[in-house]
């Protein structure tokens, strides 16, 4: 955590702003004794539970009202020098903040529940699979007897699969030479069967350690996740945003008796919010005109990294052609990825590491992938990733600039800013809400990153609103759950099933239209479709009966019972 700012080191989404650090920096007092010591009353208000309030001992009264006082200080302050700071120290936005706020908090309370027999059958497999490993490990040395692991064994190992010449971690204090790289993209990468084991068994320790308690308890009591509304780049970041995709641990989510999940999802947002940036900015984007005559984006610039037509490539892309499905993946990869800023060896280490996608195979350059290897810096760490690769990602790199000519402005200007290293302010256009010290890639993840928080913020303020206020609309009575980035899963009431159509293609409809204004330029453009389940999945989709009524998605398992 960097002090003066209440960041996260190269974590732009965990960045924090807690009373403690703000009563700091603007009243100048240390208060951080009273929210670390473990028997403050911050966390001990369980013991009072039905006592009344005037029979609370004085400290446990005074305490709530010392912290609203610390609030109401902070924002006076803050209101004071707002007068003297350029944009007004982005207060005009303060409205919106709190209104988001007060919906991610409702949606808090609400909170999730899971299914007893899911979570019982996902405890079992989990917990067998962490058994099997912790035991093939330890065969191996890389684990002792008492549960440590053995670095030096582990460290041994990695070296003789990279003959001799292994990752080697970033400089330290400790370390100053670095050491022998053992995370999990290294033992992924090494070609050695064990280690690339060790590095799969890591999703079922996280699964163990982090996840399990958490859905067991939600079998009981609502799991009430903890949102922070505004993070450096406008969004919201949680710990309950980065749930698994697979292994389970979103499906024993369940909804209420009574309710089914309605998911809404942005189509393509941060291409959209990163076009209307650009329009904004250079007064054009290419990327806007194919967006809004409904092209696709990925086969367009497909198109240009294999020198073919739209017209030619589309057709070879619907018939699943494999050189035009491969060439559109790898343009889906940058086109999310370089308006960011991504090198060609980020976004090789990126798409490896996630995706376990291969540039140099997509693109035909290689029968197997990392025969050589290159070292590559991301996130100030040093990576190796395949050669090969990285010379077909700095192909595409020029003829995706070409594709999308305002890009290329865009970078010009952001690497103009930063020239030497430099740092730089930048602004989030149409919400006008400044942010400070960016360096390269965040000058130019900033704004369309903070334009989709901005209309997302909006979309939830006014799909909660009528949720618990508006008696004429068909989403009234239903709650908000989540927003996870782009997407808004709510429980809707489901007692009649008319209703619960109603509800969900109203609650899309706001959704588009808040995005609509926030991106004018893109409307044509912008797309979110609803999606009803029992259960939280990735795979949920949107079902619809001949008649055009939305229906309850079941999972294959079920359909096929």
């Amino acid at each position: 955590m960097d002090p003066s700012t209440g960041r996260k080191l190269d974590d732009d989404e965990g960045a924090r702003y807690p009373l403690a650090l703000l009563v700091q920096r603007y009243l100048g007092l240390d208060i951080s004794e009273d929210k670390k010591n473990p028997k403050a009353w911050r966390l001990r208000y369980g013991e009072l539970d039905g006592v009344p309030v005037e029979r609370w001992p004085t400290e446990a009264a005074a305490y709530p009202k010392r912290d609203a006082r610390y609030t109401l200080n902070v924002f006076f302050r803050q209101e004071a020098i707002a007068r003297e700071t350029p944009n007004g120290g982005n207060l005009h936005a303060e409205a919106e903040q709190m209104r988001a706020a007060f919906a991610l908090h409702l949606a808090s309370i609400w909170g999730l529940r899971t299914n007893g027999d899911s979570v019982a059958v996902l405890r079992e497999r989990v917990e067998r699979e962490w058994g099997e490993n912790r035991a093939k490990f330890q065969a191996a040395g890389i684990y002792r007897a008492d549960g440590t692991k053995d670095s030096k064994r582990l460290a041994a190992l990695v070296t003789a699969a990279y003959d001799g010449q292994p990752p080697i971690t970033a400089p330290s204090d400790r370390f100053p030479d670095g050491q022998v790289a053992t995370d999990r993209d290294t033992l992924l990468g090494s070609g050695d069967t064990l280690l690339e084991d060790l590095g799969k068994s890591g999703r079922v320790d996280k699964y163990k350690s982090t996840y399990l308690d958490v859905v067991e308890a939600g079998t009981s009591l609502p799991i009430n996740p903890r949102f922070n509304v505004l993070v450096s780049t406008t969004r919201v970041s949680s710990d309950y945003q980065q749930l698994p995709q697979k292994g389970g641990i979103r499906e024993v989510h369940e909804a209420r008796p009574g309710f089914a999940y309605c998911s809404v999802d942005y189509g393509g947002l941060e291409l959209r919010t990163m076009a209307q940036r650009a329009i904004w900015e250079l007064g054009f984007s290419k990327m806007a005109e194919a967006l809004n005559s409904g092209l696709d984006v990925h086969t367009l610039a497909a198109a240009e990294f294999l020198g073919a037509s739209y017209d030619e490539l589309l057709p070879k892309v619907k018939a699943k052609e494999p050189l035009a499905v491969a060439f559109r993946q790898l343009a889906k990869i940058l086109n999310f990825g370089k308006g960011g800023g991504m090198t060609g060896g980020s976004l090789v280490y990126n798409a490896r590491a996630k995706d376990r996608v291969s540039f140099c195979l997509l693109a035909k350059r290689a029968d197997v992938c990392g025969v050589q290897r290159v070292v590559i810096t991301v996130q100030r760490k040093p990576k190796m990733v395949c050669r090969a690769c990285v010379e077909v990602a700095k192909e595409l790199d020029t003829k995706w600039l070409n594709a999308w000519p305002e890009q290329r402005e865009l970078q010009q200007r952001a690497k103009s800013s930063t020239y030497g290293g430099g740092f730089a302010d930048v602004m989030t256009p149409g919400a006008n809400i400044l942010r400070g010290g960016c360096g390269y890639t965040q000058i130019l993840n900033t704004p369309f990153q903070g334009l989709g928080a901005v209309g997302c913020k909006l979309a939830m303020w006014r799909v909660s609103r009528e949720m618990y206020v508006d008696r004429r609309s068909p989403l009234y009575g239903s709650r908000l759950v989540l927003m996870v980035h782009d997407e808004l899963i709510s429980e809707l009431l489901a007692n009649d099933a008319q209703r619960m159509h109603d509800a969900a293609e109203r609650k899309a409809y706001l959704m588009r239209e808040a995005m609509k204004e926030t991106t004018p330029d893109l409307a044509p453009a912008i797309e979110a479709e609803p999606a009803l389940s029992r259960i939280m999945s990735k795979d949920v989709a949107t079902v619809r009966d001949s008649s055009g009524r939305l229906l309850v998605w079941e999972p294959p398992t079920k359909r096929a019972a």
